[in-house]
């Protein structure tokens, strides 16, 4: 009960902590221990129910419940009883995660298909910064792939910014691949497939990319690039458009109000001991996480051998 009370608090301290002005890399990854938490939370409920609760008191009566004796009429007709009850209680928890995995997976790989197809098929030819140029109206600067990320310019972006932005605006990008982003994006999905069901997992997915972003925008201040530049395009770049989740991010992408606010008028730094809190903070979510995974095949082992041993379901006769 200890370490569930420890997990939820560790859950929840990202959603209230103010991490605004924490440096984009601690935010990440105090969101990123966050979600694991998250995903872990829902493969142990998983595997309690699958392994665990069979053989408890409380599995046993329900069921052990035979309903033609409560309830003839009903389980003549619907060949009702508690055995199935307990056959669902442990298949339904297991396949939900499953197919939400799957359904993850899935989306990932039509997401990845449809920017290897941007990539080979839309390319008019080579742009600055070793970029490939796209068709297309809208301001669109973007890191482009999972295994091998391209830049990605379209032709209005060419058009629309200038010199200054589009340097800023690419460099940007160049943050998210050197800084391997599309990764962290990738394992983010994956949280959110195994942790669905918990509330806020899809907003704490959407809060880890919007620290992403602070981090490229970060990163291309550093080359270095005036921030009003940097803004400016984000700007114009933030026009609303389907999303490829890790295999493409676009310059527009997170909370582009928040990111522009934050370039524009700055924020001041936390102090030495608020940083080395959050330090802290992040490293034990961290630790949480590699400790609980490590954990899984042991969950595994045990519940498997406590089934082995459980009693079986008795039979309804008379």
């Amino acid at each position: 009960m200890a370490l569930a009370a420890i997990v939820v608090v560790a859950i929840v301290l990202a959603h209230v902590l103010r991490l605004e002005r924490a440096s984009p890399a601690t935010a990440a990854t105090l969101w990123a221990g966050a979600l694991g938490l998250r995903a872990l939370a829902g493969v142990f409920t998983a595997l309690y129910v699958v392994l665990f609760m069979p053989a408890t008191q409380l599995f046993d009566a329900l069921t052990h419940w035979c309903w033609h004796t409560i309830v003839p009429l009903a389980t003549t007709h619907l060949g009702f009883s508690g055995h199935r009850v307990g056959d669902a209680m442990t298949t339904v928890p297991s396949m939900l995660l499953a197919a939400s995995a799957v359904s993850i997976g899935f989306g990932i790989w039509r997401a990845s298909r449809a920017v290897h197809r941007l990539l080979t098929h839309a390319a008019l030819g080579d742009g600055p910064a070793g970029s490939v140029i796209i068709g297309g109206a809208d301001v669109v600067v973007a890191a482009a792939g999972l295994a091998r990320p391209r830049l990605v310019v379209s032709a209005g972006a060419l058009a629309n910014l200038d010199d200054e932005e589009l340097a800023a605006s690419l460099d940007h990008e160049n943050g998210h691949i050197e800084r391997r982003h599309r990764y962290v994006l990738l394992y983010a999905e994956v949280c959110r497939a195994l942790g669905r069901f918990l509330p806020g997992t899809s907003s704490a997915v959407r809060a880890l990319r919007f620290q992403l972003e602070r981090d490229a925008d970060c990163w291309a201040l550093r080359r270095p690039h005036d921030r009003f530049a940097l803004a400016s395009a984000i700007c114009k770049a933030a026009v609303p458009r389907g999303g490829h989740g890790p295999a493409l991010a676009a310059l527009g992408g997170g909370d582009v109000v928040r990111r522009v606010d934050e370039l524009v008028a700055g924020r001041p730094p936390l102090s030495r001991s608020q940083t080395g809190a959050l330090n802290a903070l992040a490293a034990i979510g961290v630790t949480l996480v590699i400790a609980l995974s490590a954990a899984v095949p042991l969950a595994v082992a045990a519940g498997s051998q406590r089934v082995g041993q459980s009693q079986a379901v008795h039979p309804c006769t008379g």
